[in-house]
Parts: structure tokens; sequence; C-alpha cells
């Protein structure tokens, strides 16, 4: 980790992101430590990062200034332990000095890009021209971190994913791009990459949905369920499609359009930092009858967020999609990783914590065929499909596991509309009231476990 690099430094407002704060804030590491020694080595580390504003200089590399005017440079804002905590310093940024934050295209990249857990940076690149030494100073003046590297761009946010990609493994972690500021290219606002500790969350979730009924696999801490010999006497045939993260500038739109074609009412959960500069599109959803719904801010794994933070990422979202017209009601965690905490700061939000009941995987396998197979062999009526905006396999895939889904039965409604009448025809869940789909790694949370892996292999 560069012992140079300023740390991203916020005020005394209590709503703001702090890491290793010089005088009297906290590191995000001390989550992992307590006592004494949490206390030793976040002040160490505070003084450690605070050097190259302690000396009232903007540390930069050789002939930077010089090289400002021909292209743009590049700048530090911060380094964190977590994607999420550093999209929430750049928030904060944008939010408490705009002027500042003005005209930079930021992005968030790994220290170490063959290890995880290693930490990110936040850096931006500047508009051409700009005297990034006096912006610098003005930031750490505002008591904001800045440290000028050099004058040469960010390499470009990561493209669409390929067709295909290796079943056996989600794709590989990049480095993750902030929403675009240009339209016309056909590329993701944002890479939302799946670990494999998220890996075997969801695919945990799909098993914890086979074992219970069909309304406990979707609402995480419900006291009731409908098993599926309920549906069968009721004979019920409701099914929702519901989508993840984006928009994508192009696929989102094209799926968009196949589900008005086919007059299939969806429920859309985006990024909301990405549809922040997209908001034609939301409107667009919304326009059609379509349901949208929270996926937090940043799509960061909100466990291991303090509680405010976790907050944040709610309402904040909440506060971009309403300001297209939407009014969510509906919470999908990131990775649908949870814990009791944050499901119950979901519901003080006025926000229904929802999961699925039938993962197409196309996050993982990026080929149409095989999507359309696994909804074939898993789904029926009373399912949830989680899929995905932003994946050209899942455009291509989708007219078909329409078909599939009609073919077997099922009429499509919104996910708001599938719980409503799900309600209708519940009863009180036996032995499971109320009951957690990933309570194993919410278990591992509470006993320590930073991961909840053995908490998930419990739950396998």
């Amino acid at each position: 980790m560069n012992p140079e690099g300023v740390v991203f430094d916020g005020s005394d407002d209590p709503e703001d992101k702090r890491v290793n704060r010089p005088d009297h804030g906290r590191s995000l590491t001390s989550c992992f430590f307590t006592g004494r020694l949490a206390t030793a080595l976040r002040r160490f580390r505070s003084l450690l990062f605070a050097l190259p504003l302690a000396a009232g200089v903007v540390t930069a590399l050789p002939n930077t200034a010089a090289q400002a005017a021909d292209g743009p440079s590049l700048l530090q804002l911060g380094l964190f332990q977590r994607e999420g905590d550093a999209w929430w310093a750049w928030d904060s940024l944008r939010r408490r000095s705009p002027e500042l934050a003005d005209g930079l295209n930021p992005a968030v990249v790994p220290l170490d890009a063959r290890r995880q857990g290693e930490g990110v940076a936040l850096r931006a690149t500047t508009p051409i021209g700009l005297d990034v030494t006096s912006l610098c100073r003005r930031m750490v003046g505002a008591g904001f971190g800045c440290l000028v590297l050099d004058a040469a761009p960010l390499p470009a946010p990561s493209q669409a994913p390929l067709e295909k990609a290796p079943a056996e493994r989600a794709p590989v972690d990049s480095a993750q791009s902030a929403p675009a500021r240009s339209g016309g290219e056909a590329k993701p606002d944002i890479a939302i990459t799946y670990p494999p500790e998220a890996a075997r969350t969801m695919a945990a979730i799909e098993k914890s949905g086979r074992r219970k009924g069909r309304l406990g696999a979707v609402i995480p801490d419900t006291a009731l369920d409908v098993m599926p010999a309920t549906l069968k006497e009721e004979g019920w045939n409701l099914c929702a499609l519901t989508f993840d993260d984006g928009p994508h500038r192009v696929v989102t739109r094209q799926i968009l359009d196949v589900l008005n074609r086919e007059k299939i009412p969806a429920t859309y959960f985006p990024v909301a930092s990405v549809a922040e500069n997209q908001g034609e599109v939301i409107r667009d959803f919304l326009a059609a009858g379509h349901e949208i719904g929270n996926h937090s801010l940043t799509h960061a794994d909100l466990r291991a967020m303090a509680p405010d933070a976790q907050r944040h990422e709610i309402a904040e979202a909440n506060r971009i999609l309403r300001g297209f017209g939407a009014n969510p009601v509906l919470f999908r965690p990131p990775y649908g990783r949870y814990t009791p905490d944050l499901l119950t700061i979901a519901r003080e939000e006025s926000m229904s914590p929802v999961l699925w009941t039938v993962d197409t995987r196309d996050w993982q396998v990026r080929d149409p065929d095989r999507i359309v197979q696994h909804v074939k062999t898993e789904a029926g009526t009373g399912s949830v499909l989680l899929l995905h905006s932003t994946y050209p396999s899942t455009l291509n895939a989708l007219p078909r596991v329409i078909a599939a889904m009609r073919a077997k039965g099922c009429e499509f409604v919104t996910l708001s509309e599938w719980i409503e009448r799900m309600h209708q025809i519940a009863t009180p869940a036996t032995a499971m009231a109320p009951t957690l789909v990933n309570a194993g790694v919410n278990a591992g949370l509470k006993t320590g476990a930073k991961t909840g892996d053995a908490a998930l292999r419990t739950a396998n």
C-alpha cells in the first residue's frame, strides 16, 4: 500500500464515511480489531496517511504540472478497504463540494489486482488543461484528500462482457468504473463482479428456496409461507421476472423493448449510482408499467458496512430513483447478502427486503442456451426469476425464457403484485418463524467470521 496516498477525508458531518482521519476519525479496518490494539493501529495508520497533508503540500510526480496542459491528469482521492466505502467518499465529495468534483471522471481500482481484499483506491481523471495542483490544494483545504499521481488517463472502463464466459466460475474481478459521463459506447456503466463467496451465497439462497415455500424463499424475514402443494391446490400461476444491475446504455433498453413487445410486466432493480446518469431509461420502465426497486447505491457487500453506511446505501438510492418518478418499496441486497440488522434498516426505510426463487445464473455462464435450459429445469409457476440487465447473453435468452415460462402456465406480474397475491394464501411458517435465507452467513458474522464461508457450508 502506498504510504503517500492521501486518504479521502471528511468534515464532522456524521453522515460522511471517513477513513484514517488524522485527528479523530476511525479507520475502516477498525471493524476487524478491538480494544487498545485497534486504537494503536488506527493512530499509526492515521499518521502515516496524513503525512502529505501535514506537510501542507500537494504531492505530485515530476513534470506533472507541465504535462497537465497536454492531457488529463490522474488524481488519487483516497485508499479504502472496500469498494462501497470508496464510492461513499466520492458521493460525499459531490454532495458537499460539487464544484471540486465537477468534470472529474472517477473510478475505483484494486491496490493489488492479483489479490482480493488488499483494498482499493479512489482515483479520478481531470479535464484537459485543468490546474490540478490548485484543485488538490482546494480539496485539501476543504477537508478532503488529493494526490496527483501522473498525467496519464485511467484505463478505459470495463467493456461489456463477452457472449460466453467459463461456466465453472464467476467473472474475474476488474476495476470498478463509475457512471460514464458521455454516451454512445455500448459498455456497462459499472462492472459488477461476483467473487466466489458471493457466488456461494447465491447458490445457497436457491438451494434453501427449494426447501422452503415460495414466499419464504423471496422474503427473507417473513413469518409466513406458501408451500408448493398449496399453489397446486389454488391453481396459482403467477410468476415474476426481476432484473438486477445496470442500467447498461444499450442492453438494458433492448431488454425493455423485449418486455414491452411481449407485454410482460417486470421488476427492475438498478444500481442507483449508475441510474443517476441514465434517468430516461428509468422513466421509460415506469411509463411502460414496470416496477422499479432498490438495489443499493453502489452494489457493495453491505453486510460489512457500519449501520449508517448501510442506511445511506438504501436511502440515497431511494432519493435518486424517486427523482425519476419511481417509488421503490422493494429492496434487494447486492449479491443477496444481508444481516438481520440490514433487514431491520431496510424496513425502517419503508422497504420490503426481497430475494428470488430461481437464479438464472446469467451473471456466471453468459450462455443463452444454458440460461434457458436452467429456467426450463428449475422454474415453474410461482417462480421469481433473477436475471441481469447488463449482459447481451441475457438479452438473447429472454424471449425463450418468457416462452418457456408461458409453456409452464405462468402469468407474469410485478414482484410487488406477486407478494401481495401470495400473502392472500399464506399461512404461518412451521418451525421457521421468522427465517433467514442466508442465515448461515449472518451466523458467521455474529461469531466473528469475516466471510461467512463456514456458515455457508453449513447452509449448503
